[in-house]
């Protein structure tokens, strides 16, 4: 058995058992993270996106937000317990599917008018290593259609988590900038959750006509 083998098994077997115990972001629940999804959705330009991909849809909390903006959505997930929960949920003109995307090509179903990754970045690169993190960053870009953009959001402070360090995961932004996307947008959220401040970074990437590779 290979050793991405045995990273994919790790990492289902790890968000699987997670979500078997519930929601355990409570991001169903947490006024905390609506308002960092409401935050999302307005840093993108008012526009509405004939297809989106969702990279780390969990049970679909973003992806409902997300409905309101595009008109077709591919929502990806490691787990297959959060999958079927954000199938139970109703939400049209959504392919929820299970899926670990460091063995999904991109491209074979794109291009992609608007990529989506919450708090998603910080466990691939636990998971993986940068190089495989790199490579799919090079792979969303070509996957992402002319004018197409990325929006990721990722706590970068307030947690004390090594991966979520804020160092760590402005190396991850800015690898999204070296592959090619240029920087529309980017705010620090702010909000308390579980009597914690904590900050997140939303930031929103273009990709340029001239930047097509």
């Amino acid at each position: 058995m290979s050793e991405r083998t045995l990273i994919a098994q790790k990492a289902e077997s790890f968000f699987e058992d997670l979500w078997k115990r519930g929601d355990p972001w409570k991001l169903e629940t947490s006024e905390f993270e609506q308002a960092k999804y409401d935050r999302e959705i307005a840093i993108l330009p008012g526009r509405r996106y004939p297809r989106a991909l969702e990279i780390g849809c969990g049970a679909g909390a973003f992806t409902r937000h997300l409905a309101r903006v595009a008109d077709g959505i591919l929502a990806l997930d490691i787990s297959p317990t959060a999958i079927d929960r954000a199938r139970a949920s109703g939400i049209n003109s959504v392919d929820f599917r299970v899926a670990n995307i460091m063995d999904y090509n991109p491209r074979a179903e794109g291009p992609w008018d608007l990529v989506v990754m919450n708090e998603t970045i910080c466990y691939l690169g636990w998971l993986y290593s940068f190089f495989d993190v790199a490579w799919l960053a090079a792979e969303l870009f070509a996957a992402t259609r002319d004018e197409g953009q990325l929006l990721m959001a990722n706590t970068c402070g307030g947690v004390e988590d090594y991966l979520l360090l804020p160092w760590i995961i402005r190396t991850y932004h800015d690898l999204f900038l070296n592959v090619g996307y240029r920087l529309k947008a980017k705010e620090i959220f702010r909000g308390v959750k579980n009597g914690v401040e904590i900050e997140v970074l939303i930031s929103l990437f273009t990709k340029a006509a001239d930047q097509s590779s």
